[in-house]
């Protein structure tokens, strides 16, 4: 009887350590897939603000040049 139970606890013992490995494994991958979904959004959003700050300059560029005109 100790000796089934010794394997039933052994047995218990190494499906945890299977189960615990399986979830860290699994958030492992989902770390790293969420750290690149992350950082393509922090990139599109650099890229979409760049865009925007180069439309603004050069409107305010030409509208000084504009402006030294009227002058």
């Amino acid at each position: 009887m100790t000796a089934t139970a010794d394997f039933r606890q052994m047995a218990q013992y190494i499906g945890l350590a299977i189960c615990g490995l399986m979830v860290r494994t699994a958030f492992g991958v989902f770390g790293i897939l969420w750290g690149i979904i992350r950082e393509i959004v922090n990139g599109v959003f650099r890229v979409t603000i760049g865009v925007i700050m180069a439309i603004l300059s050069t409107i305010a560029f030409f509208g000084f040049i504009l402006w030294l005109f009227t002058l």
